[in-house]
C-alpha cells in the first residue's frame, strides 16, 4: 500500500513540474521528438541529445602525401613543399583570396576570402575566422585529426569546420587519423632550412651595381647540374627600379640568395622583375654573416613579372603585397595582403653541394691570434690581435669563402683544457655607410669569412686589407673574441688550434 502511494505522489510531482514549466513560459514549446528524448535510467530521468545532423562527420583517411605526389623528388630544394603554392606554419589571409593551393598548420581567414581554388590543400591544426565563416574551393581539402567537421549545422544547410560556417566547401574532404599526419611540418621545415643553408654556402657572390636598377652578370658563375647559384646583398635593393640578369643560357637556371646580413626588415620595393627574358628564379633568403636562416620580415611587392618564381624563407615572415606573383612561397609565416591569382608552380632544382664545386682559389698563409697576457679574473672577455700574414689567391673581383673552426680548445702547458671558453668571429662592416657589427659563435661549429679578391694579380692579404678598412671606416674586417674567462681556474699559458678551410673558389 505504501509503495502505491509513493508512485502516485511521484506521478503527481512530475505532472506538476511539466505544468509549472508550461505556465511560466507559455510561448515556448518543448519538442522532444527532434532534439531531445527522455531517457529512463535506473533511478532518474535525464535529457539526452539525440544523434542527428549536428554530429561530427567521419571523413575518409588522409593517408600520406607520397600517395598523392609519387613523382616528387624530396632530395631537391623544395620537395613536397613545392607542390603547394603557399607552404607555411602560419598563414594570415583575412579578407583576401589565396588562389592555388595551401599547406599550413594554422590559418586566419574570413568568410569573404577564399583559401585555395585548385589541387590539394592541407590544414593541420587550427582555423580562426574574423567573421565566423570560411571558404575553401580546392578540389581536395585534407584536415588534421584535431579539426572538427560537421556536414550540417542546426537551422542552416551549410557545413562547419571547428564551429565556423563554410560558405564554400571543397569537392572532397579527407582527414588525418589519430596519430598520423599527411605531412610532418617540423621535419619538412628542418629539411628546407638545411637546403637554404646549402644554397647560400655554395653560391657565388656577385655585384649588382647598386640600388634600384640591379643587374646581375652570372657569366663567370660555375654551372652546377644546370643551375647557377649566386648571392646578392639585401642592402642593394631600393624602393623602385628593375632586376635584369645576364650570363645565364636558355638551358640554364638561376637561384639567387639574398644576403640579409645586418637586416631585420627587407622589401623589394616596387621592383620590375624583368628577370632577363623572364627567367624563373628561386629567391633564397639567408643571413650570410651569421651563417643562419633569416628570421626577419620580407615584403614582396614587385610591380610586374611574367615569370614563375619561388621564395625560400623557412624561418622568416613573408608579406605578399604584389597580386601578380606566380609560383611558390615557403616561409614560417605568410601574410597575404592581396587577392592572388597564382596557380602555377615553380619547377624544382637540385640542392648544391660543396663537392660539386672545384676550388680554383687557395690559401697561401694563415695568421695567428694573440690575446696577450692577462691576469685571471681581470677580464671576462678579450678581443685578439691578428699576427703574421693571411694571404689568399683567386680570380679578381670574386669572393673567397673561408671557414674557421676550433680544433683544439685553449689548453694550458700542463694539459688543463678551458672547456668553458666561448669563441666568436666578429665582423665590423661599414658597407652600408654606418658600422654594423655581427658575430658568429664557432665554439662547436665553424664560422665563415667572406673576402673579395681585388688586386690585378689575383692575390690578397686579409690582415693588411682589414687594417686599411678599419682605418678608413669602409667595407668589412674580422676580429676574434673569447669570453667566459672566469671559468678558467688554473693560471698558466694557454694556446688553441684553429683550422682554416677554403670552402669554394670564385
Amino acid at each position: 500500500m505504501l509503495k502505491k502511494r509513493l508512485l502516485f505522489i511521484a506521478g503527481i510531482l512530475i505532472l506538476a513540474t511539466i505544468s509549472l514549466c508550461n505556465n511560466n513560459y507559455p510561448s515556448r514549446q518543448i519538442s522532444l521528438s527532434n532534439t531531445y528524448q527522455l531517457k529512463n535510467t535506473s533511478n532518474t530521468y535525464q535529457l539526452q541529445k539525440l544523434a542527428d545532423e549536428t554530429s561530427d562527420t567521419i571523413l575518409p583517411a588522409a593517408g600520406s602525401w607520397k600517395s598523392d605526389f609519387p613523382s616528387v623528388n624530396d632530395s631537391n630544394v623544395l620537395g613536397i613543399a613545392g607542390q603547394f603554392n603557399y607552404f607555411a606554419k602560419n598563414i594570415d589571409s583575412i579578407s583576401n583570396n589565396l588562389n592555388g593551393n595551401v599547406a599550413t598548420q594554422n590559418l586566419k581567414t574570413s568568410g569573404g576570402s577564399q583559401t585555395g581554388n585548385s589541387g590539394i590543400s592541407y590544414l593541420q591544426k587550427n582555423i580562426e575566422s574574423s567573421d565566423n565563416a570560411a571558404a575553401f574551393k580546392s578540389d581536395t581539402l585534407i584536415l588534421g585529426s584535431s579539426l572538427v567537421y560537421k556536414d550540417k549545422i542546426i537551422n542552416d544547410s551549410r557545413p562547419s569546420l571547428n564551429g565556423y560556417k563554410l560558405n564554400q566547401k571543397p569537392n572532397k574532404l579527407r582527414q588525418d587519423t589519430q596519430g598520423s599526419e599527411y605531412l610532418n611540418f617540423d621535419s619538412e621545415f628542418a629539411r628546407l632550412e638545411n637546403n637554404s643553408k646549402a644554397i647560400a654556402n655554395n653560391s657565388t657572390t656577385v655585384s649588382t651595381g647598386g640600388n634600384n636598377n640591379l643587374k646581375i652578370d652570372a657569366s663567370n658563375v660555375k654551372v652546377q647540374q644546370g643551375v647557377k647559384y649566386v648571392t646578392i646583398k639585401a642592402t642593394d635593393f631600393g624602393s623602385w627600379g628593375s632586376l635584369t640578369i645576364d650570363g645565364v643560357a636558355n638551358n640554364e637556371r638561376i637561384v639567387i640568395t639574398i644576403d640579409t646580413s645586418g637586416v631585420t626588415n627587407f622589401s623589394t620595393g616596387w621592383l620590375n622583375l624583368n628577370n632577363g627574358e623572364n627567367k624563373n628564379i628561386l629567391f633564397n633568403f639567408y643571413d650570410v654573416a651569421q651563417n643562419s636562416n633569416y628570421t626577419g620580415n620580407i615584403e614582396w611587392k614587385p610591380s610586374s613579372s611574367n615569370a614563375i618564381n619561388a621564395i625560400l624563407a623557412p624561418k622568416a615572415t613573408f608579406t605578399l603585397v604584389s597580386s601578380n606573383f606566380q609560383g611558390n612561397i615557403v616561409a614560417s609565416k605568410i601574410i597575404n595582403r592581396t587577392n592572388t591569382n597564382t596557380v602555377a608552380s615553380y619547377g624544382d632544382v637540385p640542392v648544391p653541394s660543396e663537392t660539386s664545386i672545384t676550388p680554383t682559389s687557395k690559401i697561401i698563409s694563415v695568421p695567428d691570434v694573440d690575446f696577450g697576457s692577462h691576469k685571471l679574473g681581470s677580464e671576462t672577455s678579450l678581443v685578439g690581435d691578428w699576427t703574421g700574414n693571411f694571404q689568399v689567391s683567386g680570380k679578381k673581383n670574386t669572393q673567397i669563402k673561408i671557414n674557421v673552426a676550433l680544433t683544439q680548445q685553449l689548453t694550458s702547458q700542463n694539459g688543463s683544457v678551458a672547456n668553458g671558453i666561448h669563441w666568436q668571429l666578429v665582423k665590423n662592416d661599414y658597407s652600408s655607410g654606418s658600422l654594423i657589427t655581427t658575430s658568429q659563435d664557432f665554439t662547436n661549429i665553424s664560422a665563415r669569412i667572406n673576402y673579395w679578391i681585388w688586386k690585378d694579380d689575383g692575390t690578397g692579404n686579409l690582415l693588411s686589407d682589414w687594417k686599411y678598412n678599419n682605418e678608413k671606416k669602409q667595407y668589412g674586417s674580422y676580429n676574434m673574441q673569447i669570453s667566459n674567462l672566469d671559468t678558467v681556474t688554473e693560471a698558466d699559458d694557454y694556446t688553441a688550434t684553429l683550422n682554416w678551410t677554403l670552402v669554394d673558389g670564385p
